[in-house]
């Protein structure tokens, strides 16, 4: 006959792990190693193509942080090119967004034409985890790459929903 519980008191289930904030960013430190180190999976964009874009450059922002949700954690990036079309800069994007359920995370890419005094964004979703480049979403197209911003000194600042932040830097975009 099993035993009977007569203290009317219950116990935590011993076999019940507890899950520490040092624990999530050891599995995603481990996670992020493993998606650098090995090939993407079938469905999924070639990882090495969206790493290069995670580390600093002149003309790239990089804002690190979490997720509303809090379920996720990682890098966004933004590479600004400012002679890719006549007085237009164009963006490339690039995370490293790794988690355990859903992120809901926004990146938005402020400008300003210190030159002329245009400003305006582009937003970026990342509803999951995910490690690639920004194409083909949440850009499904080169053409939403594209910024207007005029020719000139052009300043970009990149912000996230998780409260990550970089910039300001500021490219020069050309009149043709």
């Amino acid at each position: 006959m099993g035993r009977v519980n007569t203290t009317g008191t219950t116990r935590r289930d011993t076999r019940r792990v507890t899950v520490s904030v040092g624990a999530v960013l050891a599995a995603t430190t481990v996670a992020l190693t493993t998606a650098v180190m090995a090939p993407a999976t079938a469905n999924a964009q070639d990882s090495s193509q969206a790493i290069p874009l995670l580390f600093p450059a002149p003309d790239r922002l990089i804002a690190a942080g979490g997720s509303p949700t809090g379920a996720c954690m990682g890098i966004v990036s933004a590479t600004l090119n400012g002679d890719g079309y006549p007085a237009s800069a164009s963006v490339s994007w690039g995370f490293g967004v790794l988690g355990v359920g859903p992120c809901n995370l926004t990146a938005t890419l402020s400008w300003k034409n210190l030159d002329s005094g245009a400003t305006g964004e582009k937003t970026a979703g990342i509803p999951w985890p995910r490690i690639s480049t920004g194409i083909p979403d949440p850009i499904s197209s080169p053409q939403q790459a594209i910024i207007s911003t005029g020719a000139g000194r052009v300043e970009y600042r990149l912000t996230t929903t998780g409260g990550a932040s970089a910039g300001p830097i500021i490219v020069e975009t050309v009149p043709y």
